[in-house]
């Protein structure tokens, strides 16, 4: 009969240093893992459901409205005087109307898209918006600046 101790080995030792680099790769392993797993997962996604309301201020409404008359009216003398292009006349009349309904109202139409605000109830801005973007995009310089800024003025004075 062979020798039962000739075919067994004694314990293994490992070194610490072995044991610890051990530990660090397993650690590394599931931090790269909850890395990914926190960059890659979906972002909430806003929209008008998830914007604040913008908190009400009493308001005087016929000093608003001078003060983004009196906006329109510049840029519509600046495109007169050559300073700006049709198209940047525009954008002035688009931005200057949706920032007046942000203070005036509480509504961020300054920083919603044309088909956002489509789903509101603000059928004059929308309107009045809807006319200004195929000149406020167009390369072509072919809107009538006149007609915007009247466009733009009748939505503030009605509001």
């Amino acid at each position: 009969m062979s020798d039962a101790s000739s075919y067994m080995n004694g314990p293994a030792y490992y070194s610490l240093s072995l044991v610890l680099w051990g530990i660090a790769l397993v650690m590394t392993a599931g931090a790269i893992i909850g890395a990914i797993f926190f960059v890659t997962r979906r972002k909430k996604i806003k929209s008008l459901a998830s914007l604040k309301i913008i908190e009400k201020k009493p308001i005087d409404l016929d000093a608003l409205k001078t003060k983004y008359l009196g906006l329109i009216d510049q840029a519509e003398r600046n495109y007169n005087d050559h300073k700006i292009k049709s198209s940047v006349a525009h954008q002035h009349f688009s931005l200057t109307v949706r920032l007046f309904y942000a203070e005036a109202l509480g509504f961020h139409a300054n920083i919603l898209t044309l088909s956002d605000l489509k789903k509101t109830n603000y059928t004059m801005l929308i309107e009045t918006i809807e006319k200004l973007y195929p000149d406020e995009f167009n390369t072509l310089e072919k809107g009538s600046v006149a007609t915007a800024a009247e466009n733009a003025r009748r939505l503030v004075r009605n509001q």
